[in-house]
């Protein structure tokens, strides 16, 4: 009995020892991994329910917590479904997060950090780096056009290497730049960084801020939109692995177009034609004998284009490693021959777990080029070289004269063979960062960002080439240098973590500096002795009066407090509070700084009872923004005077000397731009439909315009903070999954975008013009109050005056004949002149757009991609020689049907009417339709099942082929209009006179195939 009694009483005390167990804390740890792949998960949120008790996986998933053994935990991360799991005393507790479903593109990337696309409040478009794998481009920018909402990509040349043209929401500035800025890994390479320097295969993610409240954060760089590249890591492998990829692919580029001209004996005839209206001597007596040369066919080229990259990625069996390594070579040939671009690109990507407090890493990115540019003036191709004009003469020599005008002209081919012109640029960008974690939930990072650039140009005319022996000027060379240095310190603190259940808050906090030199010089020498040493010793230059030496040097330093908070309170109401202070040193004292400051609101509908009781949506969000963002807008010191030389004489003695070249203004400041976004996101279908609208206004105001000043200053104008520019816009993004099971699967993906520019102040002017594209021809293009940046100006032309009794009705001064031109006096003073151009046309469209289908069947992918625009207008000015002037320039093949005698009734002017350019004003024929449609990618893939072949160690192989630039639809005269008359020499050639044609560089078609091996 007593037995008995000492049991139960032990049993009781046992009891009691247990209750009060469960009343203490417990040590509670696990891995965390994802549902599909099985890997575990950094960086998951595990906090205690009801309470701010939490701490977040380490590179492994492992975590470990103290809470009650009766305690109820949340995990949560980004990308994935949140669960709540209750511990009921287990010590050891591992979780599976499923990705959540409901997300839209998962995670974005955003200045200073990352966040959920459902938790986003800015506008921010996404363009995955599989959408622009081994498509044959030598730059990234090339491969973006239309595959992103509210961004506009121009390819203005087919030249290997050659730059776009991009515009986000429009252009805000008339003197400054448009581009937006680019930001490599986190590093701030700015506007002109050589996008060629990178390995497009090496890109993971590009995401492209575009309202107020996502491009703040970069303040006075922030106003033209920001693109983000996140290159690859080895993050997402299982630990202990390692991934080796070889990649390979070859095509050929071909001309998509040809424009339409005379041939040799059809031009001929055109000639004769003229001379004998003009009482000349016919230039060619024997039109059976003339040559008929297509020297556009002569100097193009089937060119090659060849890619290899390999790259090595994984991490270690701990994952405090990981890393990804890759090399790159690339080689294009031009279309044009004797030119193209090779590269050679290598990176290095490496993260380190040192402990659960530090964490160190570097990107680095080293690449050299070799850029072989073209020979000779394009555009001079197009413009003057006939096909009368042979290559060789009688003799095999390569011809030097005109056969109509008999004047000294270059001869292409040879210039081809003779000439030496190319690029030599290396370029080092890396960084290297420390992340250090003194308490949980705050990350202090501090990152190092160097670049250095060196770049050289070789330029080498022999004194062989056929018009330098006609003239007996000898050869001439040109050596141009380059390097710029840079580098950019950011320290930034964030603060990230739960508040109860459902309210979430983020804090960041940071200071950067940045500082860049820049140096140049230039060498050239005239009249080589002698062609065998080129440009390799300018010493031999026999002519110094002719020899130039010139130097330059930059440097500019930026510093920047920036700072942003989100706070999402239960989940459903999101709010955003972003600032940044910038300080350059290219304004002067009280102008250094500026502030800007951005806000937004996000409300998820979805989450509402109310919404979800519909049973309509799967997603559906409501936000807007407003704040300011600014652009520097200008180079360094122009807020200084300049002094340029003027020598000058005394006494018979020429003696140096300087005068004022321009007049200081240290009043200069910031343009501002503000900008208003309203979005609106919406998912159907489990969100196998999403679509996406955005409402957008921007203004730009303090523009930076050379704005006249009196005479009696000793200038005639200065630069001055004047002007405003306002863009409005709309842009529409949709994606679908049409179909998905197990077999087949189809989605769909379309950007439709439309902007409205307009000038809505020019301090006090009503218009500026800009560029006379035409030769003679007058102001093409101006700047207007209430119109769009810029508008084509010209007289309207009428047709052809079909009797001498209509030009004397008419009353005109000036030379008019039967069958010449007729153009329209819109003031009625009886002359044609500037005071009757109007508005002709804008090279701004109604709007563009991007359209892509992804198909897949068991193991083959079809992926095409649409791209083009409606409604732009392209000035076309090879149309006022190739239309109306004289028959020393070619002529299109439609001049057949020229004014005749005997086709009286023909609008296109007859031979030899004009006697001089000047008589051909800038007119609506040189206007024309720029709408097209482009079948930009097509590419089709197949992966080989490995597995089934019995190929052990091979993980994957797809094999596949992809045609880019297939064909463009366009009644554009000379084909693609997507081309540019200049090439930026001048601040408003750059930024402005987008929508210029007299046939650039062609574009190419290019089909080409590979294979992709994993090991």
């Amino acid at each position: 009995m007593k037995l008995k009694t000492k049991q139960l009483l032990f049993f009781l005390l046992f009891l009691q020892l247990a209750a009060i167990g469960q009343a203490q804390e417990i040590s509670v740890s696990g891995v965390i991994t994802d549902a599909t792949t099985n890997e575990p998960v950094p960086g998951v949120n595990v906090v205690q329910k009801n309470t701010t008790n939490g701490v977040a996986s380490d590179f492994d998933g492992n975590y470990s917590i103290n809470v009650p053994s009766d305690a109820i935990l949340i995990f949560s991360a980004l990308g994935y479904s949140s669960q709540e799991v209750a511990v009921n005393g287990r010590t050891d507790l591992n979780v599976v997060l499923a990705e959540d479903a409901a997300l839209l593109d998962e995670v974005v990337v955003i200045g200073y950090g990352e966040v959920r696309k459902k938790d986003l409040t800015g506008s921010v478009s996404q363009v995955g780096g599989d959408e622009l794998a081994n498509l044959p481009a030598a730059r990234v920018d090339q491969t973006l056009q239309g595959r992103a909402s509210g961004v506009q990509v121009s390819q203005i040349s087919g030249e290997p290497g050659a730059a776009t043209t991009i515009r986000i929401r429009g252009g805000n500035s008339i003197q400054g730049n448009n581009e937006p800025l680019w930001v490599i890994d986190g590093i701030i390479v700015g506007t002109d960084y050589n996008l060629s320097n990178l390995n497009t295969n090496d890109i993971k993610s590009i995401d492209i801020l575009k309202d107020a409240v996502a491009v703040s954060i970069y303040g006075t760089r922030g106003a033209n939109g920001v693109i983000l590249v996140t290159t690859k890591s080895g993050a997402g492998a299982p630990g202990g692995t390692t991934n080796v990829s070889i990649n390979a692919y070859g095509g050929l580029q071909s001309m998509v177009t040809q424009v339409d001209f005379l041939n040799g004996p059809e031009h001929a005839a055109y000639a004769n034609e003229d001379a004998a209206f003009r009482n000349s001597a016919l230039p060619f007596a024997n039109l059976d004998n003339v040559p008929n040369v297509d020297w556009i066919d002569q100097v193009t080229q089937s060119a090659p284009v060849q890619n290899v990259d390999v790259s090595v990625s994984g991490v270690s069996e701990n994952r405090d490693v990981n890393y990804y390594i890759s090399g790159n070579y690339f080689d294009q040939k031009g279309l044009v021959r004797a030119t193209g671009i090779e590269k050679y690109v290598f990176r290095a990507n490496m993260d380190i777990k040192l402990s659960d407090m530090f964490k160190v890493g570097f990107r680095a990115n080293i690449s050299k080029l070799r850029q072989e540019n073209t020979k000779f003036n394009i555009d001079a191709l197009y413009l003057e070289t006939t096909p009368t004009r042979a290559i060789f003469d009688s003799e095999g020599n390569y011809t030097a004269l005109d056969p109509i005008t008999d004047g000294i002209t270059p001869n292409y081919e040879a210039d081809i063979r003779l000439k030496q012109d190319h690029n030599l640029e290396t370029n080092i960008l890396g960084n290297v960062y420390l992340e250090f974690r003194p308490w949980e939930n705050t990350v202090f990072r501090s990152t190092f960002s160097p670049e250095i650039n060196d770049y050289k140009r070789n330029r080498f005319n022999p004194g062989a080439l056929p018009d330098n022996l006609i003239t007996d000027e000898g050869g001439d060379a040109r050596i141009d240098n380059s390097l710029r240095v840079s580098f950019i310190n950011e320290n930034t603190l964030t603060y990230d973590t739960d508040i109860g259940e459902n309210d979430h808050l983020t804090v960041l906090a940071g200071f950067t500096l940045q500082k860049t030199e820049f140096e140049t010089n230039f060498s050239r020498s005239f009249g080589l002795s002698n062609d065998v040493t080129g440009f390799n010793n300018l010493s031999f230059g026999a002519d110094p009066t002719r020899n130039q030496l010139g130097s330059g040097y930059d440097s500019y330093q930026l510093a920047s407090w920036l700072g942003r908070i989100n706070y999402s309170l239960n989940d459903k109401y999101l709010f955003t509070l972003v600032g940044r202070v910038d300080g350059s040193s290219r304004f002067a004292p009280g102008n250094k700084y500026a502030f800007f400051p951005s806000g937004a609101f996000a409300w998820k509908l979805s989450e509402e009872d109310f919404i979800k009781e519909l049973n309509v949506f799967s997603d559906l969000k409501l936000r807007a923004s407003y704040g300011l963002s600014g652009s520097q807008a200008i180079p360094s010191y122009r807020t200084l005077a300049l002094l340029d030389v003027a020598n000058t004489t005394f006494n018979g003695i020429e003696n140096s000397g300087v005068t004022l070249g321009r007049p200081e203004n240290p009043a200069l400041k910031w343009e501002t731009t503000e900008q208003l976004d309203i979005g609106l996101e919406m998912g159907f279908f489990d969100n196998r439909l999403s679509l996406e609208i955005d409402y957008y206004q921007k203004q730009t105001s303090d523009l930076l315009l050379n704005a006249q000043i009196p005479r009696q200053t000793g200038f005639v104008s200065k630069l001055q903070n004047i002007g405003q520019v306002e863009n409005r816009g709309m842009e529409f993004l949709v994606n679908s999954i049409n179909v998905s099971n197990d077999n087949f699967r189809w989605s769909t993906s379309l950007s439709l975008s439309a902007n409205r520019n307009k000038v809505t102040d020019l301090g006090g002017v009503d218009f500026i013009n800009l560029v006379t594209p035409a030769q003679q021809g007058g102001t093409g293009a101006r700047i207007i109050v209430g119109e769009s940046v810029p508008v084509f100006t010209g007289v309207r032309y009428l047709g052809t005056w079909k009797s001498q009794a209509e030009i004397d009705a008419a009353g005109l001064g000036g030379n008019h004949d039967v069958g010449g031109p007729r153009f329209e006096d819109t003031n009625g003073d009886g002359e044609i002149t500037e005071d009757d151009f109007v508005v002709l046309g804008s090279p701004q469209p109604d709007f563009y757009f991007g359209i892509g289908n992804t198909l897949s069947y068991k193991n083959i992918d079809l992926d095409f991609f649409f791209q083009g625009t409606s409604g732009n207008e392209v000035f076309n000015s090879l149309t006022q020689t190739a239309y109306f002037g004289r028959s020393e320039t070619t002529k299109y093949k439609e001049t057949l049907n020229r004014w005749t005698p005997d086709n009286p009734d023909s609008d296109i002017p007859r031979a030899g009417a004009v006697a001089a350019l000047s008589e051909i004003f800038n007119n609506s024929v040189m206007i024309e339709d720029a709408s097209h449609i482009r079948l930009k990618s097509l590419r089709l893939g197949y992966n080989v099942p490995v597995e089934k072949m019995g190929l052990k160690g091979i993980k994957g192989i797809n094999i596949y082929a992809v045609g880019t630039n297939l064909f463009v639809l366009s009644d554009f005269r000379l084909k693609d209009p997507e081309t540019s008359q200049f090439d930026g020499d001048s601040e408003q050639e750059s930024n402005l006179t987008t929508g210029f044609s007299r046939g650039q560089y062609p574009s190419s078609r290019t089909i080409s195939v590979g294979t992709q091996i994993n090991f």
